[in-house]
């Protein structure tokens, strides 16, 4: 499995993105959040630092698509990450290609980074039920990546 970094100005110049994958979006919030509300989840309270989402993407459009989207601040929510794109500044997307679904294998190797926390039980994980899909650590993790390639 092959995991590279997107930046997110550079999206529509990729074409290759327009097939299915999954991703991790690296997310930095400057200021803390109180009581957001996030769909059926409830509210929660979040702490200034960097977030780390696992997504897929199979659907028409692909990769592409789904991270387009992604990149897009207001929109009406759909996913649970929705809520949060408002807040938290987007800063880089590691992306593998291919059919395997890779979400909870990602999430298992992430669970064993140090310093990396779920802060929101079930986040973005209606649909695999691997306990969720956003971390939380008070600094960027230097190479990312790697804990992906390797598990």
């Amino acid at each position: 499995m092959e995991v590279f970094a997107v930046a997110p100005g550079m999206l529509s110049k990729l074409p290759y993105l327009r097939t299915s994958g999954t991703y991790l979006l690296h997310l930095r919030l400057t200021q803390p959040l109180n009581q957001l509300a996030i769909g059926r989840l409830g509210r929660f309270d979040l702490a200034a630092g960097h977030y780390y989402y696992v997504g897929s993407a199979f659907g028409a459009g692909g990769l592409a698509a789904r991270l387009r989207r992604h990149c897009l601040v207001n929109k009406r929510p759909h996913w649970h990450i929705d809520y949060l794109r408002p807040y938290l500044e987007l800063e880089m997307i590691w992306v593998a290609t291919g059919k395997e679904r890779l979400e909870c294998r990602w999430c298992t190797a992430l669970a064993t980074v140090p310093g990396l926390v779920r802060p929101i039980p079930h986040f973005g994980a209606s649909d695999t039920g691997c306990g969720g899909h956003l971390f939380y650590a008070t600094m960027a993790v230097p190479n990312i990546a790697t804990w992906l390639v390797g598990n």
